[in-house]
C-alpha cells in the first residue's frame, strides 16, 4: 500500500488513516517519508492557524473525512490540520521521534481553543460539529495533552444535540461514531449506546460498494460488537 502522495495532503492522510484503521503494518521507512513530507506542509499557503496546509490540488478537489463526509472552506482546512497532526503523532510511535512542527502546532492550537472559549464556545468543542470531532480525534491520539480533560465536557455538548433518532444534529453521524469508538470514557460509551438503533438501521440499508461505504459498514460492525 502506497501511503505518500506528494500532490495531496488529504490523500496522504487518508491513506495512513486507512492503514491504521485496518491494522496494516507501516514500515519505519514509509513512516519517516510521510512524516517528513507532512511536516514540510507546516505553515504553508493553505494552512489553518499555522499548522499543516493542503496542497493546491486539494483546494481544487473534493476533500472528505475518513468516513466520507464532504469538507468545505475553513472547516476543511481545520480538520485536515487536526488529522495531519494526528497522523504525525501516530507515526512517531513507529519512527521513534516527534517532529518539531507538532510542538509548534499544539502551541497554536492551544491559543485557538483559548480564543474560542473566550468567544463563548462550550469548553471541549471548537467551531462546528465537524471541527469538534476532528479536535477530539487528535486529542484522543495523544495530542494537546493539557486539553484532554475537557473532552468529556465536549461530549456533554454532543448529548445536548441528540435528535432522538440515534444521531446528534449538527454532528456528522459516522465521523462522530469514529471518534467515540476511540474514546475511553463512560460518556462516550453512553453516546454509542444511544446511537445503537441508528447503527442497526444504517447497517441494514448499507448496500453500496465504494470506499466510504466499506469504511462505514466496518465502523458500524466495530461499534456494534
Amino acid at each position: 500500500m502506497t501511503l505518500l502522495n506528494k500532490t495531496s495532503l488529504y490523500k496522504t492522510v487518508d491513506n495512513v488513516n486507512e492503514a491504521f484503521f485496518y491494522g496494516v503494518k507501516i514500515s519505519k521507512k514509509d513512516a519517516g517519508a510521510v512524516t517528513s513530507w507532512i511536516s514540510s506542509r507546516y505553515d504553508t499557503e493553505y494552512s489553518y492557524n499555522h499548522s499543516y496546509g493542503l496542497t493546491g490540488e486539494d483546494m481544487n478537489s473534493q476533500v472528505h473525512t475518513f468516513t466520507g463526509e464532504r469538507l468545505l472552506c475553513a472547516s476543511m482546512r481545520h480538520i485536515m490540520a487536526e488529522e495531519s497532526a494526528r497522523v504525525l503523532l501516530q507515526l512517531s510511535e513507529i519512527t521513534g521521534k516527534k517532529p518539531d512542527t507538532l510542538r509548534m502546532t499544539d502551541e497554536w492550537f492551544y491559543k485557538m481553543l483559548k480564543a474560542s472559549e473566550a468567544a463563548g464556545k462550550p469548553v471541549g468543542t471548537f467551531c462546528c460539529g465537524q471541527c469538534t470531532i476532528g479536535l477530539w480525534r487528535y486529542i484522543n491520539a495523544g495530542g494537546l495533552p493539557k486539553y484532554r480533560d475537557n473532552v468529556p465536557l465536549g461530549i456533554m455538548s454532543l448529548h445536548s444535540n441528540r435528535d432522538e433518532t440515534g444521531k446528534w444534529g449538527r454532528f456528522p453521524f459516522y465521523y462522530t461514531l469514529l471518534a467515540l469508538s476511540e474514546i475511553d470514557d463512560t460518556m462516550a460509551i453512553k453516546e454509542l449506546n444511544y446511537a445503537m438503533p441508528a447503527c442497526e438501521r444504517a447497517l441494514k440499508r448499507m448496500n453500496k460498494e465504494n470506499i466510504f461505504s466499506r469504511r462505514k459498514r466496518d465502523l458500524l460492525l466495530k461499534v456494534m460488537n
